[in-house]
């Protein structure tokens, strides 16, 4: 008696529709595209990071942008002395509490920043050609509700505003 063989699909075909190791996979590619688009104008996804943030919210104390980024204090002063030497940001003593250094974002930074910007938005452009601006909306606010499901904060408030001041 000739033993049946039973067709199974392969276990990478099962598992192609499995978020958690689609979004592993695009996320090593747009980590790999992201970073050479910020590398290009002397910039790490980190460093990029930073500067948003800085744009975004102001000056900050390091204690704070060590919070956001979910950075040791070691490793932002790093992060922080590579920026300062370029001229992008500026860290002062904060008038309020000379205890405290304020990170402030300078022109140089601003201009850099707005640089990288627009060369991510040209990544992302490559990246999602098939989504139109509804459907890439619709990602980003799907991607945030799992962000903020993980780290158990709403960190995301509606669509983030690009450096030149406008929501993608």
């Amino acid at each position: 008696m000739q033993a049946q063989v039973r067709a199974c699909p392969a276990l990478l075909d099962e598992h192609r529709n499995s978020p958690g190791l689609v979004l592993a996979l695009l996320g090593h590619e747009a980590m790999r595209r992201l970073r050479g688009a910020h590398t290009v104008h002397g910039l790490t996804p980190r460093q990029f990071h930073i500067l948003g943030l800085l744009h975004d919210r102001g000056p900050l104390a390091q204690t704070s942008l060590a919070a956001e980024t979910d950075s040791a204090a070691s490793v932002l002063v790093t992060l922080l002395n590579a920026l300062e030497a370029d001229g992008l940001l500026a860290r002062t003593r904060d008038p309020r509490d000379r205890h405290r250094h304020l990170v402030v974002l300078t022109d140089t930074g601003r201009q850099r920043l707005r640089a990288a910007s627009a060369a991510q938005q040209e990544v992302e452009d490559e990246f999602f050609p098939s989504l139109n601006h509804s459907r890439r909306s619709q990602l980003a606010r799907l991607l945030a509700l799992v962000l903020d499901d993980l780290t158990g904060g709403n960190k995301h408030c509606g669509t983030p505003a690009s450096p030149d001041g406008k929501t993608p």
